[in-house]
Order: structure tokens, then sequence, then C-alpha cells
């Protein structure tokens, strides 16, 4: 059938829109025209219609993807390619304004690529997003100050800790101090009881073990506070902004839903012009 046939080669938002051709087809006979003056268009202007097919096929099903905004269910992975099929808007858009079929200006014409979201999202979102948002690291290094310095405190923690050990190690001449940590006592300087007598006055002990002694520094104090459940902040934090946009997308669900039913439009009727 002619359904079965068209259906293989459209996106799944055309296969939609075709099936809703079929069951309510066009009364109007200018309106008819115009749909077959435009698959004419097509089957000559075979460069164009190319384009514009392989842009549709990058844009994804858009239709799909604006209806979970509102319940919140989109993913990250589904957010970042809602922006690459608007980003192919943009092209689809251009290539339609710029012909001389008046039907296909005026699809053209409707078209809103809607450019600050879909920067916003590029600029945002990682480029390989994990598929849950509730799993965290989908959010940019750069778009939050307090987050990068998380992610800092979080991914340096082992380098810091060996500098300071170190650094401690050469000013009090105590070769074999080790720095530890546990749930208890948090982080710790160890000093075995060989080298007690060296341990500057301004350190305080934490725990006392039958070989050695265990203290803390304000330095490594002020770092413990830092660290504990950054990785807890980090998530929330990411969680936060992702909400934040979300809740911007909300803003765009119109024309973005507007932009999947004319993309629809365009893909049923190249389709038409190649069977």
């Amino acid at each position: 059938t002619l359904l079965s046939v068209l259906d293989n080669t459209v996106s799944p938002m055309g296969a939609r829109l075709l099936k809703r051709w079929i069951i309510f087809p066009l009364k109007d006979i200018i309106r008819i025209n115009e749909r077959l003056d435009l698959v004419e268009f097509f089957i000559k202007e075979t460069d164009l219609r190319n384009k514009i097919s392989q842009s549709i096929k990058q844009c994804g099903d858009i239709e799909r993807l604006v209806s979970k905004i509102p319940m919140k269910k989109i993913n990250p992975r589904e957010i970042l390619q809602l922006a690459r099929g608007l980003h192919q808007v943009d092209i689809i858009k251009k290539l339609c304004t710029g012909s001389t079929n008046e039907y296909l200006k005026r699809l053209g014409d409707a078209l809103n690529p809607c450019p600050y979201i879909a920067e916003k999202i590029v600029k945002e979102i990682i480029e390989n997003p994990p598929a849950l948002a509730a799993n965290g690291g989908m959010i940019m290094r750069g778009v939050s100050e307090e987050l990068d310095g998380l992610r800092n405190i979080s991914q340096s923690g082992k380098e810091y800790l060996v500098l300071l050990q170190q650094q401690e190690i050469e000013r009090t001449g105590i070769n074999s101090l080790k720095i530890g940590f546990n749930n208890v006592f948090g982080y710790y300087l160890e000093v075995t009881n060989l080298h007690k007598s060296k341990v500057p006055p301004e350190w305080m002990r934490k725990q006392t073990l039958a070989n050695a002694e265990r203290f803390i520094t304000p330095e490594l104090k002020d770092y413990e506070e830092k660290i504990t459940g950054a990785e807890e902040k980090i998530l929330a934090l990411e969680l936060q902004l992702y909400e934040s946009l979300l809740n911007e997308l909300n803003d765009y669900l119109a024309p973005v839903q507007s932009n999947g039913n004319i993309v629809a439009i365009l893909d049923c009727i190249c389709s038409f012009a190649v069977n």
C-alpha cells in the first residue's frame, strides 16, 4: 500500500502525519494544488530536496522530545538532541525561504529555530551526557563557578593530600608521616611514637593508637570541611541547573511543536517526490 511504502521513507514524525493525512484527506482544492505543486517542485529540484531530507533525518523526533518537557521526563541526551534538531531547523528554514516555491517559502518562514535556547543547551550540556539526569555528570564546565570549584576539590583531592603530606614532612622532618582517612575521625596525620616529639604544638590530637598518634591541622580540617559531601553537593547543583534549563524550555513548547509539524509536512512531501 501507499502507506507501507512511504512509511519506510519518512521519519517517525512524518509517518504519524502521513497517517493523519490518509484518515483526514484535504478537501480544499487550493491547498491540494499547493501540496501537489510542491511535490512537482521537489521532483525537479532534487538537490534542494536531498538537502532538506538530510537535515530532516538529523532532526530526530522533535515532536516526541518536546512532549516530554512539561512532565520533565526528557533526559540529558534527548535535550541535547533537541538542540541539534533546532540547529537543523535553522538549516531547513534557510533552504526553504531561499527557494522559488511560495508554499515552501511560507513553510520556511513559519519555522523557528529558537537560537537562544538551542545555544544555551549546547553551552550547558556536555557533548556525550549520561542517559539519566539523576546520575549527574551532564553539566559543562564554565556554567557555574560553584560547581567548577566543587569539582576541582573532588577531582584534585588526592593530589592535594600528597602535596600537603610532603609539605608537612619537610616542615617537621617526620619522614614516616602519612595522611589517612576513616569515617569516624575524618582526615588525619599519623605519626609513629618514635617521632611524637617532633609534632608541632598547633597540631590537635585526634586519636591514640598502640604505636602511633593521629593529629589534625587547621589546614587539613579546612580541607575536610570542603571535601565532605562534595559529590552530593555536585549532584544537587547539577540537578538544580538541569531543572532550571527544563523550566526555560517550557517557554518554547509552542514554537518547537510547530517546528515538528512543519518538518513532518516537508518530510512527507519530499517522500511523495521520491516515490
